[in-house]
């Protein structure tokens, strides 16, 4: 998205840029009653970057544009990656530093009393990370708010707490669901794991633990690593694996004990996977 409406002011240092909106100007009722914001920037940083910091009267809004990261806070490290945000509390120690050549994020720094049961409810879990998964809608909602701060209205102050109230509650949203699913693919892998040899589908995934087809596949990649129907495979070879080095059950035996459909595929697979067929990996 694109943040030059604000009249971003760059300065330059060792290790990036960051590009800084000008002081958000905030009347004596809004910091009384209202959520507000204290600033907002675009930082481009090197792979040299790092900063830390404790005992700031803020709390903060971090998302990820481009490359990598890691946070460190509250005795957990976390990696920052495109799509990926943090909330934290800054009155608390905190500690970013870079994974790669080019990490860019928007930080957008806020306070106000209206904020605070919502800021502690989504540290309450531990875990302050989110992702653009889970919660699509995040940079929509955030550029929202940085334009009702633009506005010249005796309202504004108003709408843009209203908004950054709805962000906030749609995170507290977004994280529990988070949990719920990081539950249930925790479940679906240890299903494939019990029954690798059934006839698993992903439609049939999908009716048995509750998730559509798309956001089962998309959250099931966020957390292994694989789709499901690579990881099914994955999961395949490894046990054909076993059997071929434990067992002198035929080809055609393990292929059907691993749920392949037949052994001509599952020699297929196998040489695609390990580089080599299954009687040549028995000899070795």
């Amino acid at each position: 998205m694109d943040y030059n409406f604000l009249q971003l002011m760059k300065h330059s240092f060792v290790y990036g840029t960051e590009y800084t909106s000008p002081n958000f100007i905030v009347s004596h009722k809004a910091k009384e009653h209202l959520i507000y914001i204290e600033s907002f920037s675009l930082l481009k940083t090197s792979n040299d970057y790092y900063v830390e910091g404790s005992n700031q009267e803020f709390y903060e809004l971090r998302y990820i544009l481009e490359g990598e990261g890691y946070l460190k806070y509250n005795g957990r490290s976390y990696l920052l990656k495109k799509g990926d945000g943090c909330l934290i509390d800054c009155r608390q120690k905190y500690y970013y530093q870079t994974n790669s050549f080019n990490w860019s994020s928007t930080c957008l720094r806020f306070n106000g009393a209206p904020a605070v049961p919502l800021v502690q409810a989504y540290l309450l879990s531990g875990n302050v990370k989110f992702n653009d998964v889970i919660f699509p809608n995040f940079e929509s909602l955030q550029m929202h708010i940085l334009q009702c701060s633009q506005k010249i209205s005796s309202y504004m102050e108003y709408e843009l707490s209203c908004t950054f109230y709805m962000l906030l509650t749609n995170l507290v949203i977004a994280q529990n669901k988070t949990q719920n699913t990081a539950e249930v693919i925790e479940k679906i892998v240890s299903y494939i794991q019990a029954n690798y040899m059934k006839n698993i589908t992903i439609d049939g995934l999908s009716k048995q633990f509750g998730l559509s087809r798309t956001h089962l596949t998309r959250c099931f990649k966020k957390y292994t690593g694989f789709v499901p129907r690579e990881y099914i495979t994955q999961i395949r070879i490894y046990n054909a694996k076993y059997l071929l080095k434990t067992t002198t059950l035929s080809i055609e035996d393990i292929s059907n004990l691993t749920g392949f459909t037949d052994s001509v595929y599952f020699i297929q697979v196998f040489k695609k996977i390990e580089g080599m067929t299954p009687l040549k990996f028995r000899k070795i």
